[in-house]
C-alpha cells in the first residue's frame, strides 16, 4: 500500500480563519485509490518551513501533495520552497505564461506582472491545468517519490484533483488493494450508545473497521474495508442495520430530511411547524430539499407567548399554568399550525436553549416536541445536552427524526423523555 503525506500551506489556515477541507477531500479521494495518508501537516507561509516540511515528508512518504501558496502575491512561495527541498530550478513555461496572459485579456484587465510566476515549473514537472483560476498546479516524479503542488482554493484544488491527479496516480501506480466504505447515520442517540450497540455487532468482522462522528442530534457510523471482493463490508452492513433499527435514518449520501421528505412525497401528505427556539431551523434544514415545496408549506416562528395564542391558537390558561415547554402546549402548537396552514401534519417545538431559563419553569435544555396528523396529536420531551446552539441543533434533528418514524409507523419506537 502506497502512503501519503499532506502539506496544507497558508498562515490563514494557522490561525483558524480558515479549515483544512482540502485535505479531507483528497484523502477520501486517495483512499479510494489504496493509497493511505500517514501525515497531515498545515505549515505557516514560510520558505525554511515548507522546505524543511516537504523534506521531512519525503523520508516518510511515496507520495506529497501540497496544496496552497501557488498564487502571485508575496507569500506564494510553495514553488519556490518545492524548488530549494528537491534542488531543482524552476523554469517559466511558455504556453502557460500564454494561458496566464490570455486569462487576463479575456477578462479585459491588465495583468500583474507578479502572475507571471504562476507560469514557473519544476524542471521534470508537468503542469495540471487550471480550469478553475489562474495558477496551475503541476506534478513530478523524483527519487521514487511523485510530488504534487496544488492551488489553497478548494474548487481549483478539487477539480485538478479529479480531472488531473487522480487518473495520473492510477496510470503510474500498481493499486492492489482499494479501500470500500459505507456510511450509515443514526438520529437522536448518544455516541456512547450508538458505539455500545454497533461494537458486539461486529465483533466477527475482524478487517472491517469502524469510526463514529458526532454531529449535533446525528452520529455517522462508517464502515471501511480494504480487502477485496472479500464480501465482509456488505455482511457487516447487515449486521449493523438489523441492530441500529428505526433510529437509521440514512444510508450513504442520504440524509435524514431527504428521507423525510421521500416519505412526505410517497404519501402525498404535506407539512407545516411550528417553531420557537429553533427559530426556523427545523424548516431551514426540511427547505435544503431540492423540491420541497411538493410537500412543505410553511413555517411560523412563534417566538413569544402572544404569537403562540394568538396565531397558534395555545390557550392563554395553559401558557401561564405550565409555562412554554411543556407536552401540552408543543402538542397545541402542532395543532394550532396544521390548521393555520391546513396541512395533513403539523410539527412543533418549544424549549429553553439557554443559557439562561427565563421566564420559564423548566432547566435550560429542556425540549418539548409536538405532532398533529387528521387522526392523533401527541408530544414528547426531552432534556437535551450542550449550550444554546447545540440544543438548538440537536433539537432540530430530533423533531425531524421523530417525524420520519411516525411517517413510517413507528411511533411506538420514540422513547418517553
Amino acid at each position: 500500500m502506497y502512503t501519503c503525506s499532506l502539506v496544507a500551506v497558508g498562515h490563514e489556515l494557522l490561525d483558524g480563519r480558515i479549515t483544512d477541507t482540502n485535505s479531507d477531500f483528497i484523502a477520501d479521494a486517495l483512499a479510494s485509490l489504496g493509497i493511505k495518508v500517514g501525515l497531515r501537516i498545515i505549515v505557516d507561509d514560510d520558505l525554511e518551513d515548507i522546505r524543511s516540511t516537504l523534506n521531512w515528508s519525503a523520508v516518510r512518504s511515496d507520495i506529497i501533495i501540497v496544496t496552497g501558496g501557488l498564487g502571485p502575491t508575496d507569500d506564494d512561495i510553495t514553488r519556490e520552497a518545492a524548488a530549494e527541498a528537491f534542488q531543482l530550478p524552476l523554469h517559466r513555461d511558455p504556453e502557460i505564461e500564454k494561458a496566464v496572459r490570455g486569462l487576463f485579456r479575456h477578462m479585459d484587465r491588465e495583468m500583474p506582472p507578479s502572475n507571471l510566476k504562476q507560469a514557473d515549473l519544476l524542471e521534470g514537472a508537468a503542469p495540471i491545468t487550471a480550469r478553475m483560476g489562474t495558477a496551475p498546479g503541476q506534478i513530478l516524479e523524483r527519487d521514487g517519490k511523485i510530488i504534487v503542488l496544488l492551488p489553497g482554493v478548494p474548487r481549483e484544488m478539487k477539480d485538478m484533483m479529479t480531472s488531473g491527479v487522480v487518473p495520473i496516480l492510477k496510470e503510474k501506480l500498481s493499486i492492489e488493494k482499494t479501500r470500500k466504505t459505507l456510511s450509515f447515520t443514526v438520529a437522536a442517540r448518544p455516541e456512547s450508545e450508538v458505539a455500545e450497540t454497533v461494537s458486539p455487532a461486529l465483533a466477527q468482522f475482524n478487517k472491517v473497521s469502524v469510526s463514529y462522528r458526532a454531529q449535533p442530534g446525528e452520529i455517522e457510523v462508517r464502515l471501511e474495508d480494504w480487502e477485496k471482493e472479500s464480501g465482509n463490508l456488505a455482511r457487516a452492513a447487515e449486521a449493523l442495520r438489523e441492530v441500529l433499527g428505526p433510529w437509521l435514518v440514512a444510508e450513504g449520501d442520504e440524509t435524514l430530511e431527504g428521507n423525510l421528505g421521500g416519505e412526505l412525497r410517497y404519501r402525498s401528505l404535506t407539512l407545516a411547524v411550528a417553531e420557537s427556539c429553533t427559530g426556523g431551523m427545523v424548516g431551514e434544514r426540511i427547505t435544503r430539499i431540492p423540491g420541497s415545496s411538493d410537500y412543505f408549506l410553511g413555517g411560523v416562528v412563534a417566538y413569544s407567548y402572544s404569537v403562540k395564542e394568538k396565531l397558534l391558537q395555545v390557550e392563554k390558561g395553559l401558557l401561564e399554568e405550565k409555562g412554554a415547554v411543556c407536552e401540552e402546549v408543543a402538542e397545541a402548537m402542532a395543532r394550532g399550525v396544521k390548521q393555520l396552514f391546513s396541512s395533513d401534519i403539523g410539527l412543533a417545538v418549544t424549549g429553553v436553549a439557554g443559557p439562561g431559563a427565563g421566564n420559564e419553569k423548566e432547566p435550560v435544555g429542556s425540549v418539548a416536541f409536538g405532532l398533529a396528523s387528521s387522526q392523533e396529536s401527541m408530544a414528547w420531551k426531552f432534556r437535551l445536552p450542550g449550550n444554546r446552539d447545540m440544543v438548538r441543533r440537536v433539537a432540530t434533528t430530533v423533531l425531524l427524526a421523530i417525524t420520519y418514524l411516525y411517517l413510517q409507523g413507528l411511533k411506538e419506537a420514540i422513547p418517553r423523555g
